[in-house]
């Protein structure tokens, strides 16, 4: 290129048109190349999904990038990046409990807005503060951003419609609520703001989903005269409770005490039971025995009398078998003779 720079100094007459035009436009699409291509690449790095914005038509691609790396996207091209990491969203009036993750990426800083001004069901107003943990999934990336856009903290408008999202789904959730319950159960009411604010960022219809997940319920700012009637009906609940509690301790012990007694009276009804039917075996087995010597006596004496039954005096004839028999047994060392 030099030497025909130098020839054509020399000599201008030299000079050949399409040779110089073919090296100058060489020289330039080298250069270009050189330029551009380097431009032409797009690195993601970790943490980010992104998506490919056309210079030239300002159109999203349809292919969504989740790895990090270096991706060719052309000249003038660019990618449009979301957080893919779970992001914090507060709602809170200090930093108190405000953590930041030093591997997120400084363009999806914590989202932090004041307390929820809000009205329970009987209409008292309060303020609630909260944190709630979101993610954008992959393939609600190019909805999101036809609805909302998307890129860095300056373009991101979804934010914001987030922020939106968030407020009316947890103003709906306490108004749900009468005031005193926000003491006696935020388990529940937890759990409805949860599923509230899922219903709000799970929107099939319009191609949004965001996983919602961890909402912790801050604190809640009722009015400080509320605040003190609160306070004294937590008492006075708490003595009722322990008034209960003393009630069905000595419920218990008269109970304890019932069957105990319960328990003895049958002890003593057995008892009894059982000596009376002993008398009645011993008075049976009595009644018994005396009716079968006694039969047996009345059958001897039939038997006798009816062997003396036919003699002319029978009760002369008895006496006198009597008397022999009485001789004939009678020991002679005794005086009395037994009948």
């Amino acid at each position: 290129m030099l030497g025909l720079l130098l020839g054509v100094m020399d000599n201008p007459l030299n000079v050949k048109v399409v040779p110089v035009l073919t090296c100058s436009v060489c020289c330039f699409l080298t250069i270009f190349a050189i330029i551009a291509l380097p431009l032409s690449f797009k690195s993601l790095e970790q943490g980010k999904y992104a998506l490919p914005l056309s210079w030239s038509t300002q159109k999203i691609g349809d292919e969504v990038y989740t790895e990090p790396g270096m991706y060719m996207v052309g000249l003038g091209n660019m990618l449009v990046a979301y957080p893919s990491t779970f992001q914090s969203m507060y709602f809170t009036s200090g930093a108190a409990g405000i953590s930041e993750d030093p591997e997120d990426p400084p363009e999806f800083p914590v989202i932090r807005r004041g307390p929820l001004r809000a009205r329970s069901s009987d209409g008292l107003e309060m303020l609630v503060s909260l944190s709630f943990q979101w993610q954008i999934k992959p393939e609600a990336m190019k909805p999101l951003y036809d609805i909302l856009g998307g890129g860095v903290i300056e373009e991101s408008l979804y934010r914001d419609e987030f922020v939106r999202f968030a407020r009316a789904a947890i103003v709906e959730s306490c108004a749900t609520f009468t005031a005193d319950y926000f003491f006696t159960n935020r388990y529940n009411i937890v759990n409805k703001m949860f599923a509230k604010m899922t219903e709000a960022f799970d929107r099939p219809d319009i191609g949004m989903k965001i996983d919602i997940t961890g909402l912790q319920l801050r604190e809640v700012d009722l009015p400080d005269q509320f605040d003190v009637e609160i306070v004294k009906t937590q008492e006075q609940k708490q003595e009722v409770m322990v008034a209960l509690a003393e009630r069905k301790e000595q419920t218990i012990v008269e109970e304890k005490q019932l069957m105990i007694a319960e328990y003895k009276l049958q002890q003593v009804k057995q008892e009894a039971l059982a000596v009376a039917a002993r008398t009645i075996l011993l008075n049976e087995a009595e009644v018994s025995n005396l009716l079968y010597h006694q039969q047996r006596q009345a059958d001897a004496n039939a038997a006798i009398l009816s062997k003396f039954w036919e003699s002319a005096d029978p009760w002369a004839r008895l006496f006198e078998m009597m008397e022999l028999h009485a001789l004939n047994v009678h020991n002679d060392s005794r005086v009395l003779i037994s009948l």
